[in-house]
């Protein structure tokens, strides 16, 4: 008959302690597992992100739409009314502007890689670009509008009201709204004096009749189900003239033409002006 082994009372504790180390170390290679198991996943994870955030970004591309807004830019409409780029371009004997510039404005910002803006504005007919790709210029001066020409800008004007709270993409979704109504050269979004979206814009046709044919619309249009108020700029002038409560604009607006606001840091001013 064997033996039994008798533990003194003084042994079992240290035996326990054993037995529980010996637990603790057969356990410690499995903790280890799930940890490697999240660090791939979440490796994939960024990795899937970056790809979608690259292919999303080369689908947003499109060379007509950067050619578009460049021509706006520097348009005859835009041009006088921007105080930023009409200084940049008036600082510069020949008119040119850093393309890097221009793709740093926020709605150029999505059009990457800028040697890809460069190659559209290659292709466009009322802008020049220079030779090695890094300024940008009217391929015609611009020239202070005749009376006739700013009255013809100002009727083919029209003035609507009731778009609603301004979101990110306000401009770009009302200028596609404004489109599917006439070719339009400009649609400006109207403030008060905090900055805040009016929710009514003065849109310019290109031309007279559609600028007409919109305010005529029976029934009016809408916007996102919303009713909007439409009339011609010049009958919306009138009404807010005869309005006992109306003083006009407190605040006076940029316009490259106008006297005391020609040229600027670095310009020619009014008698050195490119012709």
């Amino acid at each position: 008959m064997a033996e039994e082994k008798v533990l003194s009372p003084e042994a079992a504790p240290e035996v326990a302690a054993e037995t529980v180390v010996e637990k603790v170390e057969e356990v410690k290679p499995t903790e280890d597992k799930p940890e490697e198991k999240v660090e791939e996943k979440t490796e994939e994870k960024t990795e899937e992100k970056t790809e979608d955030k690259v292919e999303e970004e080369a689908t947003a591309f499109d060379p007509q739409e950067v050619l578009s807004q460049v021509e706006f830019y520097f348009s005859d409409t835009n041009l006088p009314k921007d105080k930023f780029l009409w200084r940049t371009v008036q600082s510069n004997q020949d008119g040119w502007v850093s393309i890097n510039t221009i793709a740093s404005f926020n709605r150029m910002k999505k059009f990457r890689p800028v040697s890809a803006v460069v190659d559209a504005l290659r292709k466009s007919e009322f802008l020049v670009v220079s030779e090695n790709g890094e300024m940008v210029r009217r391929k015609n001066a611009i020239l202070p509008p005749k009376e006739s020409e700013k009255q013809l800008r100002f009727q083919r004007s029209v003035y609507a009201k009731g778009f609603g709270e301004e979101t990110e993409t306000t401009q770009v979704d009302l200028e596609k709204w404004f489109a599917q109504f006439g070719k339009i050269n400009e649609v400006r979004l109207r403030r008060d004096e905090k900055k805040n979206f009016k929710q009514s814009v003065f849109a310019e046709f290109a031309d007279l009749e559609d600028a007409k044919k919109f305010v005529e619309l029976s029934p009016k249009p809408t916007y996102n189900d919303n009713e909007l108020l439409i009339m011609s700029k010049p009958a919306y002038v009138e009404m807010k003239a005869n309005n006992e409560n109306f003083g006009g604009d407190k605040k006076r607006k940029f316009n490259g033409f106008k006297p005391g606001m020609r040229g600027g840091r670095g310009g020619r001013g009014k008698k050195q002006r490119r012709e």
